[in-house]
């Protein structure tokens, strides 16, 4: 009996080993808790997805090596090799055998995800271990306490986060019009300004955002140059002393007269294209109504964010908002600073040895379409050859469509190397082209012959990942395709269970001491005086009369 007792128990150890790792090329009876077993079990997921050659081949240290040489090429082959992987690549997730599935620092990600479902924690893992820049952009303060303790150790924390969410205080103040003397300068941030502003519903909203940048750049050079502030700027835009700005870009030298020239054009004939236009403009100026919000824009000496600095220190930069209705109040001053920085990023890297900033800098646009609407299809197509990657979050393609339009929602897919599904995403549309994009495999199954009553054993092609399979992915897990590769699933790292934050906590350590600025004494010059009796910023200031803008040349210097 004993004998017959091992026998047994032998057999349901081949059994079990067989299960676990020659899953063979049979079709499973229910494939959704089948494959939810082996993934839980950390074991291979079956037939078509990536096997552990093809892992280490494509996602393990070996291929980040072979790209880390053209991404930092500052280390040089010894220092890649004695420094840690972080060093050269982001852990996106795990797979099967807990093998570790890395992605270069040149590749860009898009990742979709219903609300709740791990991508905070997921993208906090990244931030908190990536070895250049990084500025986050969130709606919540969560990602911000996860990660500035761990940052603080790689660079300075600088924080934007005009609406106080969750009592994080801003450290800097930064104004737009800050080098707008250029008039390149003027343009570019017109149009970050301009774009930002949600047309949904607009027939053409291209062209009425191109002519809202058309006047928003003449209005930001001239108010730079007569060193006014947005307060003005909102003030021109709402057609109050429209002379003002004319007058201004006539007195200056340069490329200023043709800026003036384009201000000319509001006060043609088409009267209701040109109220179309103030609409758009007012509205990308709209947060100056709110006084906390005005003053962000309006820092005083040594409080603004020195861009460049900041990437050359890899410091650490949260953009944090909340959304109101469809957009943020702060959604075009977000966009025009993060385009800064996207700017400033790549204008440095070119004048590097290597051509590309090194370290890279990682922009993680979480709530991307609400609260920093940068032009990313536009972005992802030369960035990687930069040094910057970008992450783009978002709960499905139907709010890519809904900001950059079905086009732009494509040129995001094309363009990121990586796309990441996480489990409980119900839209068919995503599963259906997720399930499409995994392929199929020829898998053995059973089918009855009924005028025979005996078995048929074949082969016939099926889905790998099924959208039901995609849809009931266990929790913490992602559907995970990168270029021509094979499909993986694999288990996504959270920022709680990193042994770097746990060390940061227990020595209660999560969260930097941050310098808020102290704005209003700067301001407006009251020293000494408690902070109940600063003044508030003046939201109408006085305006400029034309004789003074032409008549006194020692005080306007741009005459």
């Amino acid at each position: 009996m004993r004998f017959i007792a091992e026998i047994a128990v032998a057999g349901v150890l081949l059994a079990a080993v067989k299960w676990a790792f020659l899953h063979g090329r049979r079709m499973p009876r229910h494939r959704v808790h089948y494959l939810r077993v082996r993934l839980l079990l950390a074991l291979h997921p079956g037939k078509g997805h990536a096997n552990l050659a093809e892992l280490w081949w494509r996602w393990g240290l070996l291929a980040v090596l072979r790209h880390a040489r053209r991404s930092r090429p500052s280390l040089g082959l010894a220092g890649l090799l004695l420094s840690p992987a972080s060093a050269y690549s982001v852990l996106l997730a795990r797979a099967q055998y807990r093998r570790a599935l890395r992605l270069p620092l040149d590749e860009h990600a898009v990742i979709f995800s219903p609300p709740r479902a791990g991508k905070t924690g997921w993208l906090a893992r990244i931030l908190a271990h990536y070895p250049g820049p990084v500025v986050s952009t969130t709606t919540k303060h969560d990602v911000f306490q996860l990660t500035s303790g761990i940052r603080s150790r790689t660079g300075p924390v600088h924080v934007f986060n005009p609406q106080g969410i969750g009592d994080v205080l801003s450290t800097f103040w930064w104004n737009p019009l800050d080098g707008c003397e250029d008039p390149a300068v003027a343009i570019r941030r017109a149009d970050a300004f301009a774009s930002s502003v949600s047309q949904k519903g607009v027939e053409d909203a291209s062209f009425w955002a191109g002519k809202a940048s058309d006047y928003l750049r003449a209005y930001f050079h001239a108010a730079a140059i007569a060193g006014l502030d947005l307060r003005h700027v909102a003030r021109w835009v709402s057609g109050k002393g429209a002379e003002e700005p004319e007058a201004i870009l006539i007195s200056a030298p340069g490329a200023a007269h043709h800026l003036a020239g384009q201000l000319t054009e509001m006060r043609g004939e088409a009267n209701k294209t040109i109220s179309t236009v103030r609409m758009t403009m007012s509205r990308s100026l709209a947060f100056l109504s709110d006084p906390a919000l005005a003053a962000a824009v309006l820092p005083g000496p040594g409080q603004s964010l020195d861009i460049a600095e900041f990437l050359r220190e890899r410091g650490t930069l949260y953009l944090i908002a909340e959304t109101r209705g469809d957009d943020a109040p702060v959604a075009p001053l977000f966009a025009c600073l993060a385009s800064e920085v996207h700017h400033v990023a790549g204008l440095l890297g070119s004048r590097s040895a290597g051509g590309r900033l090194d370290p890279p800098l990682l922009m993680a646009l979480d709530e991307v379409t609400q609260i920093c609407p940068v032009p990313v299809p536009s972005w992802l197509a030369d960035s990687g050859g930069k040094g910057i990657q970008i992450i783009t979050v978002a709960h499905g393609e139907a709010q890519l469509r809904s900001r950059w339009g079905a086009d732009g929602a494509r040129v995001i897919m094309d363009t990121s190397g990586v796309k990441l599904w996480l489990h409980g995403i119900s839209d068919p549309a995503i599963l259906e082209a997720a399930s499409t994009l995994c392929g199929t495999a020829a898998l053995k199954e059973t089918r009855a012959w009924a005028w025979r009553r005996r078995p048929y054993h074949g082969y016939a092609r099926h889905p790998v990942m099924t959208p039901d399979m995609i849809r009931q992915l266990p929790g913490r897990f992602a559907l995970i395709i990168r270029g021509g590769m094979s499909p993986v699933a694999g288990r996504l790292p959270m920022a709680w269970n990193d042994p770097a934050y746990k060390r940061a906590r227990r020595a209660s350590q999560l969260i930097p001491t941050l310098a808020p600025p102290e704005a209003w004494p700067l301001l407006h010059g009251v020293k000494g005086e408690p902070a109940d009796s600063w003044p508030l910023p003046d939201l109408e200031p006085e305006p400029l009369s034309l004789a003074t803008v032409t008549d006194d040349p020692a005080e306007y210097p741009w005459q």
